[in-house]
């Protein structure tokens, strides 16, 4: 008889920089530009979720994301314009190449937080909720 395969209950994925600048809602761009930048950054964190083995099978229905900012400066940044500009990412989490069904307010809570550190990094750490 064969073991039972334990599901993980948490994933973690990095992003080896902040979000995109010209993702922020300040960052007025071209509609022509923002879409292409939109598009670049899902398919960057696709390809993260499946370079760092954080694809789930079968998608989780319900869950919760926790975004951590970490700066490598001191220069201040308005949290809220971070997770704005996290859309594409959190998009790149839903679907096959993803980790959830649905971003939808019912499926997925969101929490945020910053901290300076030594490398310039976003983690999206996913976990799951029954």
């Amino acid at each position: 008889m064969a073991a039972a395969k334990k599901r993980r209950q948490c994933v973690v994925c990095i992003v080896p920089h902040l979000p995109p600048r010209q993702l922020s809602p300040n960052a007025r761009l071209h509609w022509a530009k923002l879409r292409a930048a939109k598009a670049e950054a899902k398919d960057e964190l696709v390809a993260l979720l499946i370079e760092q083995g954080c694809v789930q099978d079968p998608l989780w229905e319900r869950a919760h994301l926790k975004l951590t900012f970490v700066a490598a400066d001191k220069r201040r940044r308005d949290l809220d314009n971070l997770i704005a500009a996290c859309k594409p990412w959190i998009d790149g989490l839903v679907g096959a190449s993803g980790v959830i069904v649905d971003d939808a307010y019912d499926r997925l809570s969101i929490e945020a937080s910053y901290r300076i550190g030594e490398n310039e990094q976003t983690i999206l750490e996913v976990t799951h909720v029954p």
